[in-house]
């Protein structure tokens, strides 16, 4: 039996050649979406689920509750650790990773290699047991027992030493708190095979923590000793038994850091116990974590939502197409039954007919997957490689989800054709139900509405990334060069290397600055400010050091009084003003220029603040993430003494050219100090690397849907243009005009996008209103969006009905009313 259903099938197939192309080549294109998303899905689910026991490892952290504030960090106290281990049995190990934000740098003298790098981790013998450790080279048992060992990614040491083995070679490292800015040489011990992508931490560099004793014991401290009041906070991870009672140890632990720590009545130091799976997705760590690697789950349930509209959309074309074919094979049914067939064998033909289209679109699907994999990994931002394809979660996902889809997708055709009546189908008769065509039309408005609904999305946040590209930094930022000063050099080389540069008479600006944009966990800004003429009162305002050149370099929009000046030497203790801090002063802007103000960061003492008078007031801009509101900001001459970057003003159209002769006047001013490099847009891509990918994201599956909605409506066209090429015939008997036939056509598909826009309109609003929330400042929703989407949809219409509506007119009207 089964042989002959595919034998059936096979020759319906051919039989029905257009047919049978649109339904695989929509089901293909759903399918290939999918399991695209869904490889991004699992991606995104599996970070950190590659260590051995992963799910009974955790993060320890700390919540800090003050007066006026209060934040969890994803660091604890150094003497923590043992404490835990000590007192609760269900901690079996843990690990204490020194973290210091600030990049190290690398050289390699034989070669003169020099690499800069923030993936570096200090950690102790104890790293091995808690994480993944495979090494190709090397001992993992003694790989940090001396305090100068180094291991090195697959990747780093690759770069430095190619694929030789560099076990016993040395490496110096320079580092402005580890080593005081001078190199230090340091002993490779081993070779890390490199962590997955899905990694909330990528250790290219893990050092001995032997190195910083003497800085873990400066000062009369212990870091290990510290419970919270002191130096020492580690990126801490603990080892828990299988079932241990997490909620228990960290109330229990909670009592045991109050015993150990001053009585504070203003505030409370606490412990928190987070699992390390879900650290990617753990929005109270993203202020303090020190990477960018923080996600937001939403985006995956999102993305979810648009794997099953999109195989919804495709689904749906399967429907219709089917009915709308069912002329064509009423006969054959009505035979069927008549010759003996049961309805539960006709739906078992129809469901296996539909279950063969499904699973070659699925094998179509696979080819397009891996042609479109390179495209996806750049609108993604992964690394996606065709191993990742035959992954097996992958496989049961979109097997299943094949399986569903061809159920789903040949269960209303199949339920509907079984249940034709013999004698009305051989006698020409009208078979068709009300219900079949409310439900057919009910479809095509739910297409209709998903297909608005991803267009307006994509058109709210193409507008709002605009919108953000569009502020002052990030205008400037495809021609700033930023390059990392590392603490290492004076300014006097910095004053010597700006010259230089500055020689190209191409290069519009050279300054120093700040990190900008400042990302959260870059670590706060903010300063003490007060003015002597106002009183005693403290401001919390945030603090921009740069030189005379920042606001050039910036394009600053000046409101009142000036810029630094380079020929006024006082101007280093001269600062510029943005218009929030005007207005939480609550003055005008003359009455503002002039003043003079202290500044200090709140953890120096008074000694430490400096002086200074302003000289000027720029407009607003955002120096951090569109997020956070722009907050009021004094802007200093003088560079910071820590967080330091060279920006250089490129021309348009010469940047390689130019970043190649600025690379060597570097290396002339500054022997032996790394070089590296990034474009300012290019933080800003990082700051907002969720809602980018969210946007291309969109943007692909939107086309795809608008592909996948148009083969539907062509489908519904020719539904009903051969529902009705008798009237059409008699019609045009009648003296009827084509354009009369093709407004006759097109009216029910003008009703079904009218109900559609109805539902779409008001779900847009809420869903992409919800969506803004998440930004300070953001575009409105202009009824634009919505109305460009309506019309871009209708005119896809206009264009695909038309085909099938002008050929069915077109048919002479004696071969329309021929009766066979």
């Amino acid at each position: 039996m089964f042989r002959n259903y595919l034998l059936i099938a096979l020759r319906n197939f051919r039989r029905q050649k257009g047919f049978t192309l649109l339904n695989i080549s929509g089901l293909a294109i759903g399918l290939a979406s999918v399991t695209l998303i869904y490889l991004f899905i699992i991606d995104e689910e599996g970070f950190d689920r590659f260590h051995p026991d992963s799910d009974n490892l955790y993060i320890l952290g700390t919540h800090r509750k003050q007066k006026d504030s209060e934040g969890t960090m994803a660091y604890a106290p150094g003497a923590w650790l043992n404490a835990l281990r000590n007192q609760f049995p269900e901690v079996i190990g843990g690990a204490q990773v020194v973290s210091m934000g600030y990049p190290a740098s690398f050289w390699d003298r034989p070669t003169d290699k020099i690499l800069l790098s923030e993936n570096v981790f200090w950690v102790a013998q104890d790293f091995k047991d808690v994480f993944l450790f495979p090494l190709l080279y090397g001992n993992p048992e003694t790989a940090f027992t001396k305090p100068n060992g180094i291991v090195l990614s697959k990747t780093i040491a690759r770069q430095f030493f190619g694929d030789q083995n560099p076990v016993g070679k040395t490496l110096e490292i320079s580092h402005i708190y580890a080593t005081d800015n001078k190199y230090v040489p340091l002993t490779v011990t081993g070779v890390l095979e490199d962590y997955p992508e899905n990694s909330h931490i990528q250790p290219d560099y893990l050092i001995s923590r032997g190195m910083l004793q003497q800085m873990m014991t400066a000062n009369n401290q212990n870091w290990l000793e510290n419970w919270g009041n002191g130096s020492g906070y580690f990126l801490t991870y603990l080892h828990t038994k299988e079932g241990a009672d997490i909620g228990k140890i960290t109330k229990s632990f909670t009592q045991i850091v109050q015993a150990n720590l001053p009585k504070d009545p203003t505030g409370m130091t606490e412990p928190v116990i987070r699992p390390l799976k879900n650290v990617h997705f753990d929005q109270e760590l993203r202020s303090s974590y020190n990477n960018s690697r923080i996600g937001d789950i939403k985006y995956l349930y999102i993305f979810a939502c648009t794997a099953l509209l999109v195989i919804l959309i495709a689904s749906i074309n399967y429907m219709n197409l089917a009915t709308a074919r069912a002329v064509r094979r009423a006969k054959e049914i009505g035979l069927r039954k008549v010759l003996g067939s049961n309805r539960w064998q006709l739906i078992g033909q129809f469901l296996g007919e539909s279950l063969i289209t499904t699973f070659v679109a699925l094998l179509i699907a696979l080819v397009l997957v891996i042609i479109l994999l390179p495209l996806f990994n750049v609108i993604a931002g992964k690394h996606f490689t065709l191993a990742h394809l035959v992954q097996g979660k992958l496989i049961g996902v979109t097997l299943g989800t094949t399986l569903l889809v061809g159920l789903l997708a040949g269960s209303y055709p199949a339920l509907y054709l079984s249940g034709l009546l013999p004698i009305s189908v051989l006698k020409n008769a009208k078979f068709s139900s009300r219900s079949s065509d409310l439900l057919r039309k009910g479809l095509i408005i739910g297409q209709y509405t998903i297909t608005i609904l991803l267009i307006v999305a994509t058109g709210v946040m193409m507008k709002q990334m605009n919108f953000i590209r569009e502020s002052t930094l990030s205008k400037s930022g495809d021609q700033l060069l930023s390059i990392r000063w590392s603490g290492v050099a004076s300014m006097d080389k910095y004053r010597s290397l700006k010259q230089q540069i500055l020689e190209d008479p191409e290069i519009q600006a050279v300054t120093m600055a700040n990190h900008l944009p400042n990302q959260d966990y870059f670590g706060s800004l903010d300063h003490d400010v007060t003015f002597p003429q106002l009183g005693n009162q403290v401001h919390q305002w945030a603090s921009m050091n740069g030189d005379f050149d920042l606001p050039k370099a910036f394009n600053l929009n000046l409101l009142a009084g000036r810029t630094f000046r380079n020929d006024n030497p006082a101007d280093s203790s001269a600062y510029l003003l943005n218009e929030s801090a005007v207005k939480a002063l609550g003055l005008s802007l003359d009455k503002v220029l002039g003043m003079r103000l202290t500044i200090k960061r709140p953890f120096q003492e008074q000694n430490q603040k400096k002086e200074g008078t302003v000289v000027g007031i720029v407009r607003d801009f955002p120096y951090r993430s569109i997020h956070h509101t722009i907050s009021p900001l004094a802007i200093s001459a003088r560079p910071d003494p820590e967080d330091r970057i060279v920006y250089v003003k490129l021309p348009q159209g010469k940047f390689q050219e130019k970043i190649a002769e600025v690379e060597k006047k570097w290396k002339q001013v500054l022997p032996g100090v790394g070089f590296g490099n990034w474009f300012m847009s290019e933080e800003f891509g990082r700051m907002y690397e969720g809602e980018n990918r969210m946007s291309g994201l969109f943007k692909a599956f939107s086309l795809l849907s608008i592909l996948i909605a148009c083969m539907g409506l062509f489908g519904l066209s020719s539904y009903l243009a051969e529902r009705r090429t008798k009237e059409i015939g008699i019609r045009k008997v009648m003296g009827a005009s084509l354009l009369q036939i093709l407004g006759l056509l097109f009216t029910p598909f003008l009703t079904l996008l009218t109900v559609a826009s109805l539902l779409a309109i008001p779900l847009g609003w809420v869903v992409m209103h919800k969506w803004l929330q998440d930004f300070t400042y953001r575009v409105d929703l202009d009824v634009v969006i919505f109305l460009i989407s309506i019309l871009l949809v209708f005119l896809l219409t206009v264009a695909v009905v038309s085909y099938e509506t002008i050929r069915a007119a077109l048919v002479n009207p004696i071969k329309s009313l021929r009766v066979e």
